[in-house]
């Protein structure tokens, strides 16, 4: 099956039907992100299944509006971060992501979050709505776990370039974190949804060759 377009994805994203437009789909998608990376962080996930939450998120809002009752993009982007850990084997208990979650999405509160979850009730509520979001998301991608990043394929393309020694080791070493930097960058967008891991690896890698003057991308091509 071929991959949609930017335009198709955004032509046909059931958030229009709710009035929301393409730029404000773009913030609700910059904000459910930044909230996994912080809450990922914060339970000490690896980046890996960071990552996989927020292409399982991106998958989700390709086919449910941002608008629907059932679609609260905190609550989805949790049950994505919970899923994603027994994906990656790296799970965390039910009870410490709701906490964590709840805690980040509320940190501007955080006393009064930490009161409310100090409450059997809302703990409780707040694991359930995590596990129907999840039941949900299950339904939406399918039960289709495979999520495959470009970091393997970057880190693939830098090996090479190392053993045709096109560049020194240090030149290589800031090559590929700047190339992990936009791969990381890019999950912000819909490029996960749009292209293949090795296709956006190559075009990472691209972007971090003109930023050293000494590599050409002809030869990076090997």
């Amino acid at each position: 099956m071929g991959f949609p377009s930017r335009g198709a994805l955004e032509e046909s994203s059931p958030s229009r039907l709710d009035g929301i437009d393409a730029r404000l789909e773009t913030s609700y998608r910059w904000s459910y992100c930044e909230f996994l990376k912080d809450t990922g962080m914060e339970l000490k996930m690896p980046q890996l299944t960071i990552a996989t939450a927020v292409v399982f998120c991106h998958r989700f809002y390709a086919r449910h509006s941002h608008g629907a009752p059932h679609s609260d993009r905190f609550i989805i982007a949790t049950a994505c971060l919970f899923l994603a850990g027994k994906v990656e084997e790296t799970p965390k208990p039910l009870r410490e992501v709701v906490r964590v979650s709840y805690l980040v999405e509320h940190k501007h509160e955080y006393d009064k979050a930490v009161k409310r979850l100090q409450q059997k009730k809302c703990l409780e509520e707040q694991q359930e709505n995590i596990l129907q979001a999840e039941r949900n998301l299950l339904h939406t991608i399918g039960f289709d776990f495979n999520v495959e990043h470009p970091y393997k394929y970057l880190l693939n393309l830098v090996k090479r370039i190392n053993q045709a020694q096109v560049v020194n080791d240090r030149n290589s070493r800031s090559l590929a974190q700047v190339a992990w930097n936009f791969a990381n960058d890019s999950l912000r967008t819909t490029l996960c949804l749009q292209f293949d891991a090795q296709n956006i690896a190559n075009a990472v890698l691209y972007l971090g060759v003109p930023t050293h003057s000494k590599i050409r991308w002809s030869l990076c091509m090997l």
